[in-house]
Order: structure tokens, then sequence, then C-alpha cells
């Protein structure tokens, strides 16, 4: 039998809400792996020491609560809620520096919550980036699934019960395996390929992390299948890097169009939000709830 860890508090940086983390979480949930409510968030994650540990964050009046199957020590349990949250950064600094921002100053003053939840496995993050090519939100989750179910690591009990796939379990897999999760021949064979970089060590997560911006944007633009959208995904979903821009994203194209920019402007007119562009790119997909 397991030992579930005694309830950790944490305390909320200001202005956080969370239920605004599971609103931004709960249309992206892989079920296998994630359950999401209003007052809860369940996650199974990978740990390199301890292998599958199902991880439990509830809200707790203006502080949250957190608990872990099996038990982890305290210290590496608020490591991992304090990043999947994104409770460690101070978003009033960038709140301040677009304020008076003409197009995204009004966005930001209308929400107040807006955080950059983070997946902790960079090589989930390039898998879901993988997936999520030009298929709906809805659509990649389904298929995320599929393709935890079949190659994950089982950790038992109640949904969620299963870890991510490890590279390795992912580079082992034939083409037609992984067309069977309903993907591209083409998609099957890209997520071999970078499952195996990662695996033999060609695709090293410390290295990238090390790298100024545009390299590390180059590294991964140039694994199979990867493009500049899935690149910027990754960086700034499973990288921490709070400037990834990922221009061509179809949020970000449809949230600017309403404040009057055009696609081929997005670039620019997103250099003056550095170094916090993906805090603005989070700010772009839910102003998209906005009436117009």
């Amino acid at each position: 039998m397991t030992a579930t860890s005694r309830p950790l508090h944490l305390a909320a940086p200001d202005g956080f809400d969370f239920r605004w983390i599971t609103g931004f979480l709960a249309p992206r949930a892989v079920p296998s792996i994630e359950r999401v409510t209003d007052h809860a968030y369940v996650r199974v994650v990978r740990l390199p020491v301890h292998g599958p540990v199902r991880v439990t964050v509830r809200a707790n009046g203006a502080a949250l609560r957190a608990a872990s199957d099996p038990a982890l020590a305290p210290a590496v349990l608020r490591g991992i809620v304090t990043r999947m949250l994104d409770l460690g950064e101070d978003v009033t600094r960038f709140r301040a520096h677009v304020a008076r921002d003409r197009a995204l100053g009004p966005i930001v003053a209308r929400h107040t919550a807006v955080r950059l939840p983070q997946l902790l496995d960079p090589f989930e993050g390039l898998v879901r980036g993988l997936l999520g090519q030009q298929v709906s939100v809805r659509a990649a989750s389904t298929i995320a699934d599929r393709l935890v179910r079949l190659l994950g690591e089982p950790l038992g009990g109640d949904e969620p019960s299963v870890a991510f796939p490890s590279a390795d379990a992912v580079a082992d897999a034939s083409v037609d395996t992984l067309r069977s999760l309903g993907v591209p021949r083409t998609r099957a064979a890209a997520l071999r390929a970078c499952a195996a970089a990662v695996r033999d060590g060609r695709l090293r997560w410390d290295a990238v992390r090390a790298m100024p911006a545009d390299e590390a944007q180059r590294a991964l633009d140039d694994l199979p299948g990867v493009g500049p959208w899935t690149a910027s995904y990754v960086r700034m979903r499973a990288l921490g890097d709070r400037d990834a821009f990922p221009a061509a994203d179809l949020g970000v194209v449809k949230a600017l169009a309403r404040l009057g920019v055009a696609p081929a402007d997005a670039e620019r007119a997103a250099e003056r939000w550095r170094p916090w562009r993906a805090y603005a790119t989070v700010f772009l997909w839910t102003s998209l709830s906005d009436p117009v």
C-alpha cells in the first residue's frame, strides 16, 4: 500500500484565482492523467526518483492545500505545485509593463487572475504540441488520452491513474501503433523521431533551457515535424519561457484580429510586450471569451 502525504498548505499570490486556473486547464485536460473540477486539480506526474505520483491541489479559501500519493517530501510537493500553477512569478510586473498599452492594457485590466500553468515534463509538452497541430484543443486532448492509455505507466487507484508515456515508450512504438491513435503517418513518424532524440540524448532539456531564446527556438524547430508554433508552445508551456510567443497560433490570430492587428503584423505588435510575451499570449486567449 502507498501512503498519502499530509496536506501541505501553500499561500497563493495576490490576485490568484483557483477557478481561473481550473477554467484554463479543464478544456485542455487529458482524463487519464488529470482531473479538473471548480475546486480541485488532480494530476499524475512522473518524477525521476519516485516514478508516477498523483498530486491533488484544492482551493482552501484564499490559499491552497496540496497532497500526494505516494507521499512526497513537503519541499518536493511545494516545488511541483508552485511550478505547475505558476505560483512563483510576480505577474504584477507584466501588468505594470502593459498597463498603458492601447491593445493589451484593457484586456489585462479586465482579467486580473491570468497565470501561465506549466507542464512539468518537457517531453509531454513536445508530444502535446505535436498532437495539437491543425486540430482543435478537444481533439488534441482526446488523441493524447489514447496515447497515455496505450503507452503510459499505470499508477493504480482511481483516475487519473496513468503517467504520461516516457520518451523510451514512444520511441519504441511502431509508426503503425502511433497511427492507430488517429494521427497521419507523418505525425506518427515525427512523434517517434522526437522521442528517439530525447531517449538518445540528442535533445537534452537542461541544455535547451540554458540556451538563449533564439537558439532554443531553432533547436526545437529543427526536430522532425516541429515548426515555429510547436517550438514556441513547448518553450511557453513546458520550459517556463515567459517570453515565448506563438505568433501563428489560431487563438492569438483571432484575438489580435479583434484588436485590428493583421497576422503578418503579429510579431511586430508583440515586440512591445517583451519580455512577457507568453503572458500576453494567455491574456489574448482569455480575451476570446469577452463580448465582441
